[in-house]
């Protein structure tokens, strides 16, 4: 067998990582979340868990990034 043996199961291969401890971790052990891929542990343990990161940073930058262009239109046409 190559690759990376499942941390709870040694006879069966790794599909994916723990994202509280890292552990490899096959099919039947991960435990699938709105916020990562875990072991049954650390899913159990909210308090571990990373929060749910909101998608408005992506927007924020959108805002901003046309705020800009719209400074430099102004500045530009001031200009000529």
């Amino acid at each position: 067998m190559s690759g990376i043996p499942c941390a709870y199961h040694a006879d069966r291969l790794a599909l994916s990582y723990c994202s509280g401890c890292g552990k490899a971790l096959c099919g039947s052990c991960v435990v699938r979340l709105g916020t990562g891929n875990y072991c049954r542990a650390c899913a159990e343990t909210p308090d571990l868990r990373p929060r749910r990161v909101r998608g408005r940073s992506g927007r924020t930058w959108l805002w901003a990034g046309i705020a800009v262009l719209v400074l430099v239109a102004y500045a530009v046409s001031r200009l000529f």
